[in-house]
């Protein structure tokens, strides 16, 4: 098993359970405890786990690896912020793309007045939208990724390669000068990266906390996106430093 593959899984276990042992580990993925504890300590060193005594517990600062129902209610003015600026960039008419995550719910909630066609995987925003008169829904199909609301996988991916999207608004864990864009997982990096190759506008939704942060895997470039929005915590320095990259960055703004 690929030490990617593992740790995805070890993430998995950790939101379900809240902690983990070694021994287990070792026993399940059919390799030595020395190689667990090399796997722990690359993820403690990503502030996603806290080593103890024969395992780790998950770190609950942890906006990006907490259980789904916990970390939707992390940072929620923010994300009300980010969607009221986002909402902005919609034109009655268009195709928009809605990657699985909050912050793309907060958004769904205030388009559901518009003449739109929404395409998403996630389930949550599927139900907002669901009974709204003027939208044209469609859901991706595949499975869903435990612990999330989040539609992944195959069929996925093959229904987004088929299709032609105005605009994606797409959601990340971690943001970084140098490596990018990137999540914790394989199946949604691989998604992410059909979602921005079917769009012609690309438009990154992510709080201040996301900043300066690297997950597993990268699946787009600062230079894939067309456009950052965050929330007002982001000082001027920051900004300015993605900016320099040739990267647009706008903040958000409470709703009146």
């Amino acid at each position: 098993m690929l030490s990617e593959v593992r740790h995805s899984k070890i993430i998995e276990l950790l939101n379900q359970a809240g902690s983990i042992k070694v021994s287990e580990l070792s026993k399940a993925y059919q390799v030595t405890e020395k190689t667990i504890r090399e796997d722990l300590e690359k993820l403690e060193a990503s502030g996603i786990l806290k080593r103890v005594h024969g395992g780790a517990v998950l770190v609950e600062s942890s906006n990006s690896m907490l259980p789904i129902h916990k970390r939707r209610v992390r940072q929620q003015a923010e994300k009300e912020q980010i969607a009221a600026e986002a909402y902005q960039w919609i034109e009655d008419g268009q195709i928009i793309l809605l990657d699985g995550g909050s912050t793309t719910l907060e958004l769904a909630k205030l388009i559901q007045h518009r003449a739109l066609t929404v395409i998403t995987n996630d389930t949550k925003i599927a139900a907002a939208l669901a009974e709204s008169a003027h939208i044209e829904l469609c859901m991706l199909g595949g499975y869903r990724r435990k612990g999330t609301y989040t539609i992944i996988g195959p069929s996925a991916i093959q229904m987004v390669d088929e299709l032609n999207v105005d605009i994606a608004f797409l959601g990340c864990t971690g943001i970084d000068l140098e490596r990018g864009i990137s999540v914790f997982h394989r199946d949604e990096a691989e998604l992410k990266k059909r979602m921005i190759k079917a769009s012609k506008k690309k438009i990154l939704l992510t709080d201040h906390t996301k900043f300066d942060q690297t997950a597993l895997i990268s699946f787009a470039s600062l230079k894939e996106i067309d456009l950052l929005i965050t929330d007002t915590g982001a000082d001027d320095q920051l900004i300015a430093r993605y900016s320099e990259q040739g990267l647009e960055v706008r903040r958000g703004f409470m709703q009146e």
